[in-house]
């Protein structure tokens, strides 16, 4: 499927923000990170739900690291301490989004109704990626999610498992296999990937099905989504369907009740 030229024209935009931004080197990625251990996931060739530009139907995946666990609201308040311009009212309006951390109690805490160590939800691209660059890591690219994504407790690839494919249909909600709090780590060491909430990723608005409408006013915005479909080397892993489709239906302004993100890092 073609790429679109989002990543870099953002890359450009997010320069308005650059003063304001540590220098390489100088963030203090620990703290960015803390509680929320960094887990090696080890690379190989991988055949994706996706049908890429590429179209092999094994793909190259280098070893990267994940996050154990999504972002917390701690771990995010935290960050708006570093980074005041983030807060939602001193976001600048072109990064801004009417639900941005709307539901906490205010601009730079998120409360005592919400779960201090809940994954934060109600954050766009723009806040993720600049969190994960805080942090000394990035957002994970898809096939990323989806190579990690495919363990379970015991198998670094469970896929051939229909059983454990058919649970992933309750991604995203209360129900989903990682939602309890007690849910066994993959054999990567990585919690909550098929858990209550979905997660961004770095390529996120640039996976692009045929027809894709966004940002239109002559269609159905949601016109692409069967489009989309069409791209799947595996339109059975429901999954990573659910997720594909999702994400390449936001705007990176986008922001759901039910979207966190984990940060990722290339191996030294």
């Amino acid at each position: 499927m073609a790429r679109s030229t989002f990543l870099a024209t953002t890359t450009a935009l997010l320069l308005a923000l650059a003063p304001a931004l540590p220098a390489s080197g100088a963030t203090d990625a620990a703290a960015a990170g803390a509680g929320n251990a960094w887990r090696a996931v080890p690379g190989g060739m991988f055949r994706s739900a996706v049908r890429f530009e590429d179209d092999r139907q094994m793909l190259p995946v280098a070893p990267f690291q994940l996050m154990e666990r999504p972002v917390s609201n701690a771990q995010f308040a935290a960050f708006l301490a570093r980074q005041p311009q983030w807060r939602r009212d001193r976001i600048p309006a072109l990064f801004s989004s009417p639900g941005y951390l709307g539901h906490w109690e205010s601009a730079d805490a998120p409360g005592a109704r919400l779960e201090a160590d809940a994954p934060v939800v109600h954050v766009n691209w723009y806040a993720a990626d600049a969190f994960c660059r805080d942090a000394g890591g990035r957002l994970p690219d898809f096939i990323e999610w989806e190579y990690a994504a495919a363990a379970d407790a015991t198998r670094a690839d469970a896929r051939h498992d229909r059983q454990w494919r058919l649970r992933q249909a309750n991604d995203g909600t209360p129900h989903a296999p990682d939602a309890v709090p007690d849910a066994p780590a993959n054999v990567h060491g990585l919690r909550g990937m098929h858990g209550a909430y979905w997660e961004w990723t770095g390529d996120a608005t640039s996976l692009l099905g045929d027809g894709d409408r966004r940002g239109q006013d002559d269609g159905n915005a949601l016109q692409y989504c069967g489009a989309s479909a069409m791209a799947f080397n595996d339109p059975a892993d429901y999954g990573v369907v659910k997720r594909f489709v999702l994400l390449s239906a936001l705007k990176p302004s986008a922001t759901l009740g039910n979207l966190g993100f984990r940060c990722a890092r290339s191996q030294p």
